[in-house]
Formats: structure tokens, sequence, C-alpha cells
């Protein structure tokens, strides 16, 4: 494994994801979130961000690890289509389930859905342009 590369991809990779995450959680879909505090999410005061972060350091981790073994260096489209992948695995699943679980409104969790594929197409396209093949 190209260690470098590999770290520089979790660092990039995971400063973009906590970017997107902060347009999109505290940005677009924070009113959003304010009429659902106390009800089903915890008011902002008494969320911990500690673990979010750590979670998204470990996810991203993982990401990038898996794209370092399973996909070969194949570059940028290599990396739109894992995010693809990664995305319907991650994204519609974890969503799914939050919805059968949690009293959100359906729009609610289609804007996760849509917003969370965004995310991880954009991460993929970040890991493939950093693993993209050297030009010869």
């Amino acid at each position: 494994m190209n260690w470098k590369r590999f770290i520089i991809a979790v660092v990039v990779g995971y400063i973009a994801i906590q970017i997107m995450d902060f347009i999109i959680h505290w940005g677009i879909l924070g009113e959003t979130y304010k009429a659902l505090a106390g009800t089903v999410f915890r008011a902002e005061g008494e969320m911990p961000m500690w673990p979010m972060y750590l979670g998204g350091i470990l996810f991203t981790l993982m990401f990038v690890w898996i794209y370092t073994y399973g996909v070969k260096g194949k570059g940028i489209m290599e990396g739109f289509r894992y995010g693809i992948y990664i995305g319907l695995f991650y994204c519609v699943i974890n969503v799914l389930g939050q919805w059968a679980v949690y009293p959100i409104p359906g729009s609610l969790a289609w804007l996760w859905v849509i917003f969370g594929m965004i995310e991880m197409i954009i991460l993929g396209l970040i890991v493939g342009a950093i693993y993209k093949p050297a030009k010869t």
C-alpha cells in the first residue's frame, strides 16, 4: 500500500466530508432539524459532537482502505462508480432503517438519501483522483 497516498486521501476525504456535512446539516437542513429538536433529536446544546467526528474519521478510513484494496487505481471514473456503490450500500440502507425506527418525515429521509449519495460520489471522486494511475 502507498501509505502517503492513503494518508492524503483520508485527510482530504475527511475534511471534504466535514465541510459537506456542515453545509447540508447545519445549513440546508438546519431549520428542519430545529423543528424536530426535543422530539426526535437532542437539543443543539445537548448533542455530543465527538462521536460524530470519530464516526466520520472511521468511515473515511474504511472508505479509502476498501478502495485501495478493491479498486486498482483506475482513476476518477472508478472513484465515481465506487462512490455510487458505497452510497447505495451505506446511505440507502441506513436511511431506510432510520426512517423505520425514528418518526422523521419521509421528505427528510429522501433528502438524507440524496445528499448522502452526493457526498459518497464526491468522496469517491476525491479518492479516485488521489489514486489515479500515473501518466506514462
